[in-house]
């Protein structure tokens, strides 16, 4: 009867999703046998579109968790997962495993290279490219996906009883939630590294996507997070995204964070157009930020040479105040401001700033900083920017405003646009100070006094037409006298000179939500941009409460 129940529901739910899409639907088949050799527990259910192309197409196949001990296929989140990714194009399998009551480790961990090789050598049957297969898992079918890419050339399992042995047991990519990486306690299987990921530290050539709740009681985030920064140390390609949330990270928690990341992920590594993306690469840097609204930073296909930091909600961000604050039912919708951020030594990584835009980004900005996104820090890749790139981010900026197709769209204010630069990066922000696009500047640690670097001089102050704020780090920066000497140059615009006199050159962006100095420039633009005239007492009112050793002076 529970069969018959469960069956009858995931009818529904099919028929359900097909009538909201019309003209897409998907066909279920259950308990087909992967394997027929080792008991009735090796069997998977099928979800295969009915729609578009029938063959050639990208798969996923699912892997409960449960603590290698419990769970199923049948979980309502596994079956419903599987008619989602159905319902983007994807053929879907769902596979039970043998459980460490039928058959001890590394059983499973056999099953699923099993069931890798089935689905390849049925893959015209199933309709499928065997070569653009993923996995994804959660808890113990994490560590089950992350095992298929770390682990598909190992000797360790016993796959010379696999009845498709023949065929190879690689995935394209890799996708755990919550997923151990190691036992982390001791015993019989903590003896074993290679059934762990943690045995197979190494430049893998598969990509993998880790999703972990930095709360969970049950998978520990240092151990996830040692596994994950020694593969990226290592070279391999590993997204990282850690999000507050307990065990149930990408389960049935933060699924507003992790659905998405999971669909850029795999659309990006299966090659498939899935027209509901739309980034192709997702961080979350320090839980995405203090404010109201947490930021991600993501990889935009229209700009790959850059990182977008942006309210994950942004339609949420956009709204002003309580609901019935402005009349029964009403809510008030703003635009968002936009930041154009260029890097000390011009160079072409946030990274070092990653944690004070999204800072700023979780109190409703969009901030377009020049670079590719990183996962982990890799300087011996940096490389130079011409100051050119702020004139890309402003053009795409004003694209995507306009452009109905974009996420974007009508979501941005092209009327309220500041640049902020470090270092280097602050020349770059000089140079293109005629660009009337450009509200406000921010010249971070910076100064150009009589120096020419990054095509500015201090010809480029009399480009200025609008407020802007020096920030620097006291007589041990570097760009501190420079910084003086620009301050008395400006004739025509207001211009604030902050000085935080503890802070040397480098700031303090690295330091959480980007310390004080973060805090220093979002009070600025929230002045600027949003029109926060009590920001007035700190800037014109030199009222530094809460910055200590910062000294202040305008004109």
């Amino acid at each position: 009867m529970k069969q018959i129940l469960t069956t009858t529901l995931l009818f529904l739910l099919t028929l359900t999703v097909a009538a909201q899409t019309q003209e897409k639907q998907i066909t279920v088949t259950e308990n087909v046998a992967y394997r027929t050799d080792v008991g009735p527990s090796t069997v998977l259910d099928l979800a295969q579109p009915t729609f578009g192309p029938q063959q050639n197409r990208p798969a996923i196949l699912i892997i409960h968790g449960g603590g290698w001990s419990a769970g199923s296929k049948n979980d309502m989140v596994y079956r419903t997962l599987m008619i989602d990714y159905a319902m983007k194009g994807y053929v879907v399998a769902n596979m039970n495993y043998r459980l460490t009551q039928e058959a001890p480790l590394p059983a499973c961990i056999e099953d699923v290279r099993c069931a890798i090789r089935w689905m390849k050598a049925n893959a015209q049957k199933l309709g499928i490219d065997p070569n653009r297969i993923g996995t994804y898992g959660h808890s113990a079918g994490g560590h089950l996906s992350l095992m298929a890419g770390v682990a598909a050339d190992s000797k360790a399992f016993a796959d010379d009883k696999d009845p498709w042995k023949q065929f190879d047991c690689s995935v394209a990519c890799a996708a755990g939630g919550a997923p151990p990486t190691e036992i982390g306690r001791a015993g019989e299987w903590a003896d074993h590294t290679e059934w762990w990921p943690i045995g197979y530290i190494g430049k893998s050539q598969t990509p993998f996507l880790v999703l972990q709740g930095g709360e969970d009681p049950i998978v520990r985030p240092n151990l996830t997070e040692d596994w994950v920064v020694k593969m990226q140390r290592a070279g391999a390609a590993v997204d990282y995204v850690k999000v507050h949330g307990q065990h149930g990270v990408a389960f049935d928690q933060q699924l507003e964070f992790t659905r998405p990341a999971m669909d850029a992920f795999f659309a990006r590594h299966l090659k498939h157009d899935d027209p509901s993306v739309v980034f192709e690469q997702m961080k979350v840097v320090e839980f995405g930020g203090s404010g109201r609204h947490k930021a991600v930073a993501v990889r935009e296909k229209s700009l790959p040479d850059f990182v977008v930091y942006r309210p994950m909600n942004m339609d949420a961000a956009m709204t002003v105040g309580r609901p019935g604050m402005f009349g029964t039912g009403q809510v008030k919708r703003e635009k968002l401001p936009v930041l154009i951020f260029c890097n000390g030594g011009c160079m072409d990584t946030s990274i070092g700033y990653e944690n004070m835009l999204s800072e700023i980004a979780s109190h409703g900005y969009v901030v377009v900083a020049i670079g590719e996104l990183q996962m982990l820090a890799q300087h011996e890749k940096d490389r130079h920017t011409p100051s050119s790139m702020v004139q890309k981010a402003l053009d795409w900026v004003c694209q995507q405003v306009a452009d109905p197709a974009s996420p974007y769209y009508n979501k941005i204010d092209v009327e309220k646009i500041a640049a902020a630069g470090h270092s280097c990066g602050g020349a770059q922000v000089l140079a293109n100070a005629a660009d009337r696009r450009l509200k406000t500047y921010l010249i971070l640690n910076a100064g150009m006094g009589k120096m020419t670097m990054a095509d500015a001089s201090a010809k480029s102050l009399k480009n200025l037409h609008g407020p802007i704020l020096y920030l620097v780090g006291g007589t041990s920066d570097v760009a501190w006298q420079n910084a003086q000497m620009d301050y008395k140059a400006i004739k025509k615009v207001p211009v604030v000179l902050a000085d935080n006199t503890r802070s040397g050159h480098g700031g303090t962006y690295e330091q959480p939500a980007g310390g004080a100095n973060a805090r220093m420039v979002l009070a600025w633009l929230d002045w600027q941009l949003k029109g926060k005239q009590e920001n007035e007492k700190l800037f014109i009112g030199g009222d530094l409460t809460g910055y200590d050793g910062f000294t202040i002076q305008h004109k």
